[in-house]
């Protein structure tokens, strides 16, 4: 392990800042002070590459140093270079904390370095105190093995889940490892393996680590191995679990919750989170399946019926029946069928009889049997085998949420026994009167019909058919609205220093980098009504230095859909995103691009080149980031930006936003773009097979818009200028 102590000398100076200066408090009643080492180790090469000299640097110019007096804070620094070679104290005790590093909820690269220590000061004496930040999230890898190829096709996902984020493992990426940041009163995470059987059957398993440690890695091998028993039906999904704190090795054992199934007398089993169709007097017997990876200690029915079929109550726990009882409830038609008991756990299969089965159907509607198992090590489930009795020979099905879009949706049915017609769908705005009816589209034992024509933002319900025979399940989906930016003619602003991009006692949706400017008396985006599509006006983004006496930086003219959230030194901190379900197919819009000649260049752009201006739009389920505003609050975004560290959205597979991008659209301006003087109109088309695909559904929206493209590395023209006007998502 490779370890670096950075040891500060002192220095003094003046640090010249486009926003404040700030000089160090003296303390006057001073008894002792504090030398303070601080070093970011990388004990992450357990679990991933080393650091970088550059992911070094970042570190260190992050990183944030804070001294508290019991609770109380008492003194402050961002940065390495900002921790003086002395800090002077009242004598007492005291403790440092030193945290480098976004604290996200879930990243496959996001990492979180923290270091603590206690010290104390002494009258007239130097305390020297050594704080080492090491990695501080639960890190969780996945091992494959090379059993799993025996019984699945290759491609297995498993989907790891805080109370706060989430992570999608696969196959086809071995070496991947997942940052969480995991909140002290829920120490837990969520394992569900998915994968695709050699038989084409998708199979899935859910098990749980609790009490899970920071600065930790949990090495997760799944393996597969065939077995007496288990619920896959004489084959195990194993799950190994190795502790790696910081060097120290063991392995643990994974205990995950009872499976509780339904299986018929040709072992098919039945998923008990959706009713359970059969015909009416159905005499056939099904068993429940109970596997634990403990004692079952308790295994309860419940059924309000139990004593009308001859039971002595209407709950019964097979555990703790005498021979009196066992006969009883034989009788009714319940009894145990199968017990196995093995080191790995139990599986225990309870049969319920033909008779009683008879019964449960004998009459149209449902029969609801509660099923709750516990295992020794308390770990337990709850199931409800919900029996639907009818004649029926199709049910509607729910449709899923990624197949209702604004204006269409895809309606599922199932074939419950031999149908007579070609299967069908009604439809209709839920409380109106009149049916619409379209035919199906059949596949084996289901069928589908995409319809279109729908009303956004409103609640239908549909029911399956056959020939005029009506399933008795009525369903219900509700179209996504049309949603729309405010504001988004730009017609309000607000504010002189800096202008404000909505209007007086109004919310706000748009912001810019005015806040920054503005400290420099300058507004890099603001309103002309001489240049405009409709309305009264438009948005201008001016690119310009923004200084005094040659002393600051470039500047793009931008525009965003979020909040700016303070300024770092001479950077910005920027809260992107706005709450937003729906799914645009495209973003259009009326601009005017007049791109200047570059005299701010650097490594993504020369001087002397044209500038280049940029839109784009993107759609995702970002589980959000966490950023200070200017009043030292905390306030949670869809994405943050951070332009001193670089910390920039992307689309790049792997990254945070890349990752939780579900669409995405660009224009990039090379040249001008505009119509004799006036804007021009623009659709930027959102690519959703690209990026996350169409089967997941958005929280939220991103649109940014800048006079110069690489304005985030401060390089560009001052020349720069770019209109926007009138923007629209338009859906299918």
């Amino acid at each position: 392990m490779k370890v670096r102590l950075y040891y500060i000398l002192f220095f003094a100076g003046i640090i010249l800042s486009l926003v404040a200066c700030n000089k160090e408090a003296e303390f006057a009643e001073a008894e002792g002070s504090l030398k303070l080492s601080i070093g970011v180790s990388d004990k992450v090469n357990v679990v991933s590459r080393s650091l970088s000299e550059e992911e070094q640097t970042i570190l260190e110019q992050d990183c944030k140093v804070r001294i508290y007096s019991g609770e109380t804070l008492v003194q402050k620094y961002q940065g390495i270079d900002k921790v003086p070679a002395q800090i002077q104290l009242v004598s007492g005790d005291y403790s440092v904390r030193i945290t480098a590093g976004d604290s996200v909820a879930a990243s496959f690269e996001q990492r979180f370095f923290e270091g603590k220590k206690d010290f104390s000061i002494e009258k007239g004496a130097v305390s020297t105190v050594e704080v080492n930040c090491g990695i501080a999230n639960t890190v969780v890898a996945i091992v494959w093995d090379e059993s799993l190829k025996e019984m699945f096709q290759e491609d297995y996902q498993v989907t790891v889940t805080s109370s706060t984020g989430e992570l999608v493992y696969s196959s086809a990426n071995v070496d991947a490892k997942g940052y969480f940041s995991l909140p002290e009163n829920n120490r837990k995470l969520t394992c569900k393996f998915r994968a695709t059987t050699l038989g084409g059957k998708t199979y899935e398993s859910s098990s749980e680590l609790s009490d899970l440690s920071p600065a930790t890695l949990y090495n997760l091998t799944y393996s597969y191995k065939e077995t007496e028993v288990g619920p896959t039906g004489g084959a195990a999904l194993n799950i190994k679990v190795e502790e790696v704190p910081l060097g120290d090795t063991y392995t643990i054992t994974l205990k995950q919750r009872p499976v509780i199934v339904c299986k018929d007398v040709d072992g098919q089993s039945y998923d008990l989170e959706q009713p359970m169709y059969l015909e009416l007097n159905t005499q056939a017997d099904y068993s429940i399946q109970v596997s634990t990876s403990s004692d079952l200690k308790n295994l309860v029915f419940r059924n309000e019926r139990f004593t009308e079929w001859g039971g002595s109550a209407n709950q019964l726990d097979i555990l703790t029946l005498n021979e009196q009882d066992t006969e009883i409830w034989k009788n009714v038609g319940i009894s145990v069928s199968d017990k196995k008991q093995t080191s790995n756990g139990d599986v225990w299969t309870v049969c319920f009889a033909k008779d009683l089965i008879a019964k449960m159907t004998a009459e149209e509607g449902s029969v609801e049997t509660t099923i709750e198992a516990v295992d020794a090590e308390g770990k337990s489930r709850v199931a409800v085998w919900n029996v639907v009795a009818s004649n029926a020979t199709v049910k509607t099905s729910e449709t899923k949420p990624y197949e209702v879009w604004t204006s269409k949706a895809t309606l599922h049915g199932e074939i419950l026994r031999e149908i007579l017609f070609t299967p069908k769908f009604r439809y209709r705005v839920k409380g109106e009167q009149e049916w619409t009816t379209v035919d199906a589209d059949l596949s084996e034992k289901s069928f589908s019909k995409e319809i279109t024509g729908l009303t956004p933002g409103t609640t239908y319900e549909y029911q399956a058919m056959d020939g005029e025979q009506v399933s008795s399940v009525t369903c219900e989906f509700t179209t996504e609205t049309e949603f729309q930016p405010e504001n988004a003619g730009f017609e309000y602003t607000s504010g002189s220093s800096p202008i404000l991009i909505y209007g007086d006692k109004q919310s706000m949706w748009w912001d810019t980098g005015n806040h920054g400017s503005a400290t420099m008396k300058k507004n890099v985006t603001t309103p002309d009504t001489s240049v405009k599509h409709s309305g009264n006006q438009s948005i201008l983004l001016s690119s310009q230095f923004v200084g005094v006496l040659g002393i600051g930086k470039f500047a793009a003219g931008n525009l965003f859909a979020g909040k700016y959230l303070n300024t770092d030194g001479t950077d910005g901190v920027l809260g992107w995103g706005r709450p937003c379900t729906s799914r645009p197919k495209a973003l259009k819009l009326w601009v005017r691009y007049e791109p200047g000649t570059v005299d701010n260049g650097g490594s993504h752009i020369a001087n002397g080149v044209t500038d280049q201006g940029i839109i784009y739009v993107a759609v995702g389920d970002w589980t959000g980031q966490e950023g200070q505003n200017d009043d030292g609050g905390v306030e949670t975004w869809p994405f943050v930006v951070k332009t001193k560290d670089q910390t920039l959205f992307t689309t790049e597979k792997g990254t945070y936003s890349g990752d939780g991008t579900i669409a995405y659209g660009e224009k990039i301006f090379t040249e001008a773009y505009k119509e004799g003087t006036n804007l021009k109109e623009l659709t930027i088309e959102l690519d959703y097979n690209n990026y996350g695909g169409d089967q997941r559904k958005p929280t939220s929206i991103i649109i940014v818009a800048s006079a110069s493209r690489y304005g985030d590395y401060f390089e560009g023209s001052g020349a720069s200028k770019m209109w926007l006007d009138d923007m629209e998502l338009i859906y299918e």
